[in-house]
């Protein structure tokens, strides 16, 4: 098959499932272009990259020159910008083509997939709910076979939310593992990029692509430990997803893996000194410098009072509500210097104390909430916070951890539930290893019963 011909298949499946309203930004004859170029140079015998005329959907809120990045908020629809991310620019050199810029819960911060002014992305699963949170449309853009990878964001969750509610593998590396220059701001010690594919194989193709590692781990299931680390992780679960998670565990430890009870039991208290001071110091500060250098034509204030959802404004009036407070760099300061790094240390810790490879839990405690629920969902009869959704994925985000969503086999309510992997920061290549392990082992099993 020609890079054309498979081009031209994904953007006629695109126009096809347009009513996800996966992109911002998707022009044919662009891809079409880029595609040919591709062709052309494969036929004359050019080098050829590892990603050779695969195509990628970038997130909207990660610069690609000659295109907008508008993060899915009306300030920024004519925000045309003339860089392009490092994480973009890696790809492209190992021969991927950008097929569009995916849409995203506003400005990146919250974790459903609705948006007053773009509109929500409709989960592939079920188009009457959530694609997930904030990179929804990458996402849902992999789920329904639009593109075979994208690229999203993560600083609370963000792609391995979406990733867990759309039944994909979503990878959140270590933090400072990939470049972020480029890539819109929200929280810069707790952002990264992160990647969507449909298997743990073509994470770990992306990830050497995107850090220059090709190394990968040889994993005897046999031999592997993992932890269950407690009641933060896996109490109050949706009934569902606790029914997927206990059979996943069934399944892991009938294939010889050891899974050990691993309590974690000063998670809420590590998390809860350091959340506030990181968000109100970095949000406006890394923000205004990101306007400025990517040539913006507003500031922070004017870009917040332009948000079209007003749920998004008030949890950014709340965000910035403290940003000017006398007492903030010395608690700043605090964090970054004592008690970010004392987490980390007692994370790395708590794995070598048990002898784990990896932590495991369900990537969120509750599947897919119905589009239009923001501030509460309805799980199991009762009304919950819809933040509950990313209680899991938040620990990584400080611990500075590699993390991993993969489908687990049962699903819930009829939409995809996620199980989570986390190792030790560093270890991305041994946990994308896992989760193919893993996933290879899921597929033996289901080619058995078929």
């Amino acid at each position: 098959m020609s890079c054309r011909d498979y081009v031209e298949a994904l953007i006629e499946r695109s126009e096809r499932f347009v009513d996800l309203n996966a992109f911002t930004q998707f022009a044919p004859e662009n891809i079409r272009s880029a595609a040919r170029k591709a062709d052309e140079h494969q036929a004359n015998g050019g080098p050829l990259g590892p990603l050779h005329g695969i195509p990628v959907a970038i997130k909207d809120c990660i610069d690609v020159a000659g295109m907008a990045t508008t993060a899915a908020t009306p300030s920024l629809k004519d925000h045309v910008v003339n860089r392009t991310a490092s994480v973009v620019t890696k790809l492209e050199k190992a021969g991927a083509l950008v097929f569009g810029k995916t849409n995203m819960y506003e400005l990146a911060f919250g974790i459903t997939s609705n948006n007053d002014h773009t509109g929500p992305v409709r989960n592939p699963h079920d188009p009457s709910r959530s694609a997930g949170g904030s990179s929804s449309g990458s996402a849902a853009a992999v789920a329904a076979g639009l593109v075979p990878a994208a690229l999203g964001t993560d600083t609370a969750g963000s792609v391995r939310i979406p990733a867990s509610f759309c039944g994909v593998f979503g990878f959140r590396p270590t933090s400072g593992r990939y470049k972020t220059d480029g890539v819109m701001p929200l929280f810069p010690t707790r952002d990264v990029p992160g990647s969507f594919a449909r298997s743990a194989e073509d994470l770990l193709l992306l990830d050497a692509v995107l850090c220059g590692q090709s190394e990968r781990p040889a994993i005897d299931l046999r031999s592997l430990r993992l932890g269950l680390p407690g009641k933060y992780f896996l109490s109050d679960l949706e009934s569902g997803v606790a029914q997927a998670f206990e059979e996943t565990v069934d399944q892991l430890v009938s294939w010889g893996v050891t899974v050990v009870e691993a309590e974690m039991p000063e998670v809420s208290s590590w998390l809860g000194e350091m959340s506030e001071p990181i968000r109100a110091w970095e949000l406006e500060r890394s923000l205004e410098e990101y306007l400025s250098v990517s040539g913006a034509a507003v500031d922070v204030r004017s870009l917040v009072a332009g948000i079209a959802g007003q749920y998004v404004r008030e949890e950014f009036d709340e965000a910035l509500r403290g940003a000017d407070a006398k007492d903030l760099a010395a608690r700043y300061e605090h964090v970054i210097s004592v008690s970010l790094p004392r987490c980390r240390k007692q994370y790395c810790a708590h794995l070598e104390q048990y002898k784990l490879d990896a932590i495991i839990f369900p990537t969120t405690p509750i599947a897919a909430t119905a589009l239009g629920e923001e501030g509460r969902a309805v799980v199991d009869g009762k009304e919950v916070s819809v933040w509950k959704t990313m209680r899991n994925t938040v620990p990584a985000t400080f611990f500075g951890a590699p993390g991993v969503s993969l489908p687990m086999a049962r699903s819930v309510r009829g939409v995809p539930a996620g199980l989570e992997i986390d190792g030790l920061p560093g270890a991305d290549r041994k946990v994308l290893a896992i989760a193919a392990a893993i996933e290879a082992m899921q597929s033996k099993e289901h080619g058995m019963r078929r």
